[in-house]
């Protein structure tokens, strides 16, 4: 699947706010499969939204793809409630969530990534059989800090682009690059990924598959999935990057933390 280059070159819709962090999980940029087994029913704000269809989720929140028409003008305070049915297992999850993200999604759709507010009722909703469902391993995603800046190289071929990443996690990245540069990439492109750590000088090299590729105004904005099967530089240095998305995720949970208490 080729990415489509009209498409990027058309007006975007743009997201009204960007919650650092929560950008596109690119280890999860495929649809889940057991997605496809479950029905959803949402209201956003108090009013309900037809054609709903699940991307992704796990247990802190999840992806929906949603048309414009539904789609809220902001994000603040934009409350989500959400009915997870499963038809042939006769049984309904209700979910309680606020929205972090929206951002275009093909030419008449938005996806909407949301954040589950009551995890302790949807803890006791789940059972073993529930729980797949929920993708609990979903990969962590951080953000670099305000003041940093994590540098990354892709190379597919003959072709080369620079772009800074805007998330990471445990199993890939999402890097935002000049959308001149990045619409040769193909989806599903096997490429090698060059990350530049702050305060480190030598990068670190991992084999990786382009799994989702959007436009945000100039810019598009690459998914790749790490692939740790193949001999590479992030098998020897995985320890160095994993201590940086720790490093990371303890920020985020601490600046959460002094948020809420200056509320």
């Amino acid at each position: 699947m080729r990415f489509n280059l009209l498409r990027f070159l058309l007006p975007s819709r743009e997201p009204a706010a960007d919650s650092a962090g929560t950008a596109s999980d690119p280890a999860q940029e495929q649809p889940n499969p057991v997605a496809r087994e479950l029905v959803l029913r949402a209201t956003i704000d108090g009013i309900p939204v037809e054609e709903v269809e699940l991307f992704d989720m796990n247990i802190r929140g999840a992806r929906i793809l949603v048309p414009f028409q539904f789609a809220p003008t902001e994000l603040t305070d934009q409350s989500v409630a959400l009915d997870i049915e499963h038809e042939t297992g006769n049984w309904t999850v209700r979910v309680h969530a606020h929205m972090v993200q929206l951002n275009h999604w093909g030419d008449d759709r938005v996806m909407l990534e949301i954040e589950f507010t009551r995890v302790g009722e949807l803890y006791a909703q789940l059972d073993n059989a529930l729980g797949r469902y929920f993708n609990r391993r979903g990969s962590d995603r951080v953000a670099p800090a305000d003041h940093e800046r994590v540098g990354v190289r892709i190379a597919y071929g003959p072709h080369r682009v620079r772009g800074l990443a805007s998330d990471l996690s445990s199993t890939g990245l999402c890097t935002r690059a000049p959308l001149v540069q990045a619409a040769v990439f193909h989806l599903g492109e096997q490429v090698t990924v060059y990350v530049s750590l702050p305060g480190k000088h030598e990068e670190i090299e991992v084999a990786g598959v382009v799994k989702h590729g959007y436009r945000l105004g100039e810019d598009v904005h690459l998914g790749v999935e790490f692939d740790l099967s193949a001999p590479c530089a992030m098998t020897e240095r995985r320890t160095e990057y994993l201590k940086y998305i720790e490093q990371r995720r303890k920020a985020n949970v601490a600046e959460s933390r002094a948020r809420r208490l200056g509320a």
